[in-house]
């Protein structure tokens, strides 16, 4: 029997590299990746695995960028919506998804974003898969708003950090959900009591973002919850280990698993 896995993966920039582990552990165990929903750094791997599924594949670009490739990646003239615009940031993801849409992926996937206009979240299910991680991961004040449609979109962890309930889950699947928030909190009473009003905001925004994550996460049949040290969001270079660290926590839950196909 196929054993067949609906993946979610949750925001939390930098973080995100361990959701590459995560699927590479899946698939090392035989499960089948039917479907992928993904916020912010979730919907960045879990879009480029949709669109090319090669764990072996996505690693080497992930270890061939360093400080200045990363920066040349990301960085353009500021503007007034945010300090990166992100326009860099979706050529490179054009050019390693060869200008895939949507709906002609390999597996079935959905980016998920937040709606400024009107307050609610908005669901890429079609059209240039570039476009919509770009605008899933567009971090307040980081990078500028996406403008599309008559939207215009941002980070999609400000109202759904891990969409469990984006799935459309068929009877012989299972939900499977990672979360990056388990690290976060405690912060240093020390570090805390001398910052600065833009890392309190931040910090304020990190509270409700790990409790909406710990909602959604109890909507999925497993939780995978790899311990990623909270270090700054666009930080790739320094969080290349975390593919180990998914890849190890996802390997100590496989026969958990397992259980729910028995």
């Amino acid at each position: 029997m196929t054993k067949k896995i609906c993946l979610v993966l949750g925001s939390g920039g930098s973080k995100g590299l361990a959701h590459l582990g995560v699927i590479k552990a899946l698939v090392d165990s035989g499960f089948e990746i039917t479907q992928i929903v993904g916020t912010s750094a979730g919907a960045l791997i879990g879009g480029l695995y949709a669109a090319n599924p090669d764990c072996n594949y996505l690693e080497k670009i992930i270890k061939d960028i360093g400080y200045l490739k990363l920066l040349d990646m990301l960085v353009d003239w500021p503007i007034k919506s945010g300090l990166m615009r992100g326009k860099k940031m979706e050529k490179f993801l054009d050019k390693i998804c060869d200008k895939k849409k949507i709906e002609n992926l390999p597996i079935p996937f959905k980016a998920v974003c937040t709606d400024l206009v009107k307050g609610e979240k908005f669901v890429f299910t079609q059209g240039k898969l570039s476009t919509a991680i770009r605008a899933s991961c567009a971090i307040p004040a980081l990078f500028s708003p996406v403008k599309l449609g008559g939207k215009i979109l941002i980070d999609g962890g400000a109202l759904n950090p891990v969409p469990v309930s984006e799935v459309i889950q068929k009877k012989d699947e299972k939900i499977v959900a990672v979360g990056l928030y388990s690290k976060v909190f405690p912060k240093s009473y020390d570090k805390l009591s001398k910052a600065n009003l833009t890392r309190i905001a931040f910090v304020a925004m990190q509270v409700m973002v790990r409790q909406l994550s710990k909602n959604n996460l109890e909507k999925a049949d497993i939780k995978i919850l790899p311990l990623v040290d909270d270090i700054n969001v666009l930080n790739f270079v320094k969080t290349k280990n975390y593919v180990q660290i998914g890849y190890d926590t996802t390997m100590k839950l496989v026969p958990k698993i397992n259980k729910l196909f028995d």
